[in-house]
């Protein structure tokens, strides 16, 4: 009978002739095809550590060597530091690495922000240039997918200094909506200019300036509504309006022709066959179409008693259709975007000035939607308000999405054919970009720009312009 260890051999024999004929396709061969394969994986490794050593002696005695960096356009960044550099040829056709301060510059100069990162020993032979770029150029720009679109909302927020006083700040927040408040809608309210002392009149997005304070405060009986403290950096963001003011006729307190007994600057009222009532101011020589606002705040006019009414209080007249017959009408003129509006609108109760009040921006040619009351974060603000070398006011805080920004076109109107390009970093300022085409450079081939009123773009603090030749110092 067979032992455990005979029929372990015979088993041991049954796959060697197994494996021999599978690899070698002979079942009794003279060597184990076993061995062969060791012997071939021996010596496939000790050549490969030859190789090896080889290559590490050749980079001991020349280290560095790479200089593939130099076969196409790139941003060129130190591994070992982060310095920014590009290779450039010069007139001579001479090409040089030049160090550059951001990597905005880097990009406008290689023509392209692609990065390739290279060793210091790989870029130690290279002849070197001067430094180039744009001083005050963002060193990063947010990713096409990080930039924001419309809203922007313009707010006036009162701020508690560390004084203990408390003033109003304008801050301006990018792609977003400030927290909470009520809606406007078709309400009026008064806004006091705390910087300049101006008065202005808020409608329906639209600010119109308030020349005659006494006209406007008892004509449109306003004296007693609360005045909301603003910046002069909010209302410039707005529309601006017609200057809600009386506007009288050249003349008054001379006879006119156009009825009879009439007196040049007088206002009078025609009941119209529909119920309706017409509002006029009497000219010399005609009946001039005006709106019940105009109506109100030319018998407001603590002038108009004593030129056109013989000392009486001033009131519309009543006049009939019949006796305008003969008369010669000029009708009131269809009302413009910003012109001002026909009837009052109702009053928006404002229980406090130091209210916040903030517009949202959703495009050109859009009026903003005003709100109070919203909620603000503006620690960041300014201490003092800030103004551009030619007079521009400034917001005192542009909030970004951190790792954000926008690109945005600023047009006068919707019916501009076009506008400046800026792009905006999450550091608050606005870079102007050159074209299109230098956009794409710095990755934004595709991209539609947001397009804002010129007036909202303009109160965000200017950085210097992306341009490639400025880069170059060619600018």
């Amino acid at each position: 009978m067979a032992s455990r260890r005979d029929l372990y051999q015979s088993y041991q024999f049954l796959v060697k002739r197994v494996v021999s004929g599978v690899v070698l396709r002979e079942t009794d061969p003279a060597q184990s095809p076993l061995r062969r394969m060791g012997g071939a994986v021996f010596g496939s490794v000790m050549v490969a550590v030859l190789a090896l050593a080889v290559a590490g002696i050749v980079g001991v005695v020349s280290p560095g060597g790479n200089d593939r960096w130099k076969d196409q356009p790139a941003v060129i960044v130190m591994e070992e530091t982060g310095a920014r550099f590009v290779w450039l040829p010069d007139q001579a056709d001479v090409y040089h690495l030049h160090p550059v301060g951001n990597f905005v510059s880097a990009a406008l100069l290689a023509g392209t922000s692609d990065v390739v990162e290279v060793s210091r020993a790989s870029l130690a032979g290279a002849p070197r240039g001067q430094a180039l770029g744009i001083d005050g150029a963002p060193d990063a720009v947010p990713d096409p997918d990080q930039l924001v679109g419309a809203p922007w909302t313009l707010c006036a927020v009162p701020v508690d200094l560390a004084s203990g006083e408390q003033v109003t700040r304008t801050a301006l927040v990018v792609g977003g909506t400030a927290d909470g408040g009520r809606d406007v809608g078709d309400a009026g309210f008064l806004a006091r200019d705390v910087d300049r002392g101006t008065l202005h009149y808020v409608w329906d997005g639209v600010q119109y300036p308030v020349p005659d304070e006494g006209a406007v405060l008892q004509g449109l009986t306003l004296g007693d509504e609360v005045q909301v403290q603003v910046g002069t950096a909010w209302l410039s963001g707005l529309p601006e309006g017609a200057p809600l003011a009386p506007q009288p006729v050249a003349g008054r307190g001379q006879p006119s022709t156009a009825l009879p007994g009439a007196v040049t600057g007088q206002v009078v009222v025609v009941q119209s066959e529909s119920g309706g009532q017409l509002y006029y101011q009497v000219a010399t020589d005609r009946l001039v179409g005006i709106s019940r606002v105009q109506a109100d705040l030319l018998l407001a006019d603590p002038t108009l008693s004593a030129l056109a009414y013989g000392g009486a209080p001033p009131t519309a007249l009543p006049v009939s259709p019949a006796q305008t017959n003969g008369a010669t009408l000029v009708p009131l003129p269809e009302r413009g975007p910003v012109d001002l509006p026909d009837e009052q609108p109702p009053t928006l109760p404002v229980t406090s000035a130091t209210e916040t009040v903030c517009a949202a921006f959703d495009g050109v040619g859009q009026r903003p939607a005003v709100a109070l009351g919203a909620d603000v974060d503006a620690s960041g603000a300014a201490l003092s308000e800030q103004r551009t070398a030619d007079g521009t006011v400034l917001a005192d805080a542009v909030v970004v999405p951190a790792g954000g920004g926008a690109l945005v076109r600023a047009q006068e109107s919707d019916s501009a054919a076009d506008g400046s390009l800026f792009l905006v970093t999450d550091q608050g300022r606005a870079y102007r970009v050159p074209d299109a085409a230098v956009a794409g450079v710095l990755g934004y081939a595709g991209v539609t720009p947001v397009a804002l009123p010129a007036a909202l773009v303009a109160r965000v603090p200017a950085g210097p312009p992306l341009s490639p030749d400025l880069a170059r110092g060619a600018g």
